[in-house]
């Protein structure tokens, strides 16, 4: 399932050492998956609040290439137009540290776990 989640959104590659896939990240080599890149998203939210972050993930054709936790989406204004896994959330508290279960635009009750 393919996914835009809030308003607008900029990736730019860009991942602590040894970081899991959808955890924070500061540089490539930060993540522990090799498949993982780091990723800068840049974004605004729908409830208005903006972010700005990086996640450690890998880019996806349909949620079955994200894992059992993971959600393939895509962010609105992207000019890559680019497919990302993302952690399937319910609360924040799913999510890793400093990072916000987001409610996801065109998609009922889903939400995935971003900075």
């Amino acid at each position: 399932m393919r996914l835009a989640p809030l308003a607008s959104a900029l990736l730019l590659a860009a991942c602590g050492a040894g970081a899991p896939t959808f955890a924070d990240c500061a540089d490539d080599l930060d993540c522990a998956d090799a498949a993982d890149t780091c990723y800068r998203l840049l974004f605004d939210r729908t409830d208005g609040t903006s972010a700005d972050g990086n996640l450690c993930t890998h880019e996806c054709a349909t949620d079955a290439d994200c894992g059992a936790d993971g959600l393939c989406i895509a962010l609105d204004g992207d000019p890559s137009a680019s497919f990302l896994c993302a952690r399937r959330c319910t609360v924040s508290a799913d999510c890793y540290a400093d990072f916000v279960c987001t409610p996801l635009d065109g998609a009922m009750d889903l939400a995935a776990c971003l900075p």
